[in-house]
C-alpha cells in the first residue's frame, strides 16, 4: 500500500487534487494507492502523531495557520520521511523546501499532466512494484518498515503487538494481531498463527508440535491445535522455495 495525503486549507484545491489523484490511483492500481485529505497543517500532523505518517505528501504553503514549509518540518521532526510534494501559488519558498528535502515544488495551477509527470517520476525513482514498506506508530516513534525484515510478530500487554526484526529490534504497535496481518501480508511469506502469532516462513528454521524456531535463534510457542496446518504452510513454502532454487540456478 502507498499512503499519499494532501494537505490544503481551501476546500476546491483539495477537491482538485484528490480528483486527479484519485484518475491516477484508478490508472496504476499495482500501486495500491491510498489516499487522505486533510484541511489543515494541524490536522495532519496530529493525525501522523497518533497513526504513524504517509508516503507521500501533497503541501499547499500558504495556510492558515501555519505554512506549509513549517508543517514539514514538524513532519521531519515527528521522525516522518516521507517524500514531499509542495503546490503552491509563490516561488518564494522554493530554496526552503528544497532543504526540508522535497522531491517536488509545483507552482498553481497545475494541470492533470504536471502531477503525473511528477508521480511517474517518483514511483520509477522508488521501484515501486518492488517496493514493499509499512508505515507505523511504533513506542519508538513513527518507523518505517519492510514487511521481509520482519521474523515474526506476537501479541504482548494492553493489546500491543510485538513486532521482531532482523536487525534484532523489537517494536510495539498499538493494533491487533489480524490488523498487523493485513499490513504485513503484501509480502506473501506470512502467515497467521492462531490468534496473536504472524510468522514470516522465510525465516522459520524449525517447527515442532508446539514451537516454532526461527534463524535468528528465537522461539515462540503456539497452540498445538493448529500444528498439522502449520507443517503443511511450512512444508508447501519449502518445495516452493526448493523449485524456485532449482529455476534460478540449473545445472550446466
Amino acid at each position: 500500500m502507498f499512503k499519499i495525503a494532501i494537505c490544503d486549507d481551501e476546500v476546491k484545491e483539495v477537491e482538485y487534487a484528490y480528483g486527479m489523484l484519485n484518475d491516477y490511483s484508478e490508472s496504476y492500481p499495482e500501486y495500491n494507492i491510498k489516499l487522505f485529505a486533510f484541511s489543515s497543517p494541524l490536522e495532519l500532523l496530529t493525525y501522523v502523531s497518533e497513526n504513524g505518517g504517509f508516503d507521500l505528501v501533497l503541501l499547499d504553503i500558504y495556510m492558515t495557520g501555519m505554512l506549509g514549509t513549517d508543517a514539514a518540518r514538524e513532519l521531519r521532526s515527528l521522525g516522518d520521511k516521507c517524500e514531499i510534494i509542495f503546490l503552491t501559488s509563490s516561488r518564494d519558498h522554493a530554496i526552503e523546501a528544497f532543504e526540508l528535502d522535497a522531491v517536488q515544488y509545483i507552482l498553481k495551477p497545475f494541470n492533470e499532466t504536471t502531477l503525473k509527470t511528477n508521480l511517474d517520476k517518483l514511483f520509477s525513482r522508488l521501484n515501486i512494484n518492488n517496493r514493499q514498506i509499512i508505515t507505523m506508530k511504533t513506542s519508538k516513534g513513527i518507523f518505517r518498515l519492510a514487511p521481509r525484515n520482519v521474523i515474526f510478530t506476537e501479541t504482548g500487554k494492553n493489546n500491543y503487538q510485538i513486532i521482531h526484526t532482523i536487525q534484532g529490534e523489537k517494536l510495539e504497535v498499538r493494533m491487533t494481531a489480524s490488523e498487523l496481518y493485513e499490513l504485513l501480508s503484501q509480502n506473501k511469506y506470512f502467515i497467521k498463527c492462531g490468534a496473536s502469532i504472524n510468522v514470516n516462513l522465510k525465516y522459520v528454521r524449525q517447527i515442532t508440535k508446539d514451537t516454532i524456531i526461527f534463524d535468528s535463534g528465537e522461539s515462540i510457542n503456539y497452540p498445538y491445535r493448529i500444528y498439522p496446518k502449520l507443517k503443511e504452510q511450512f512444508m508447501s513454502f519449502q518445495m516452493n522455495e526448493d523449485d524456485l532454487k532449482v529455476m534460478q540456478f540449473p545445472q550446466k
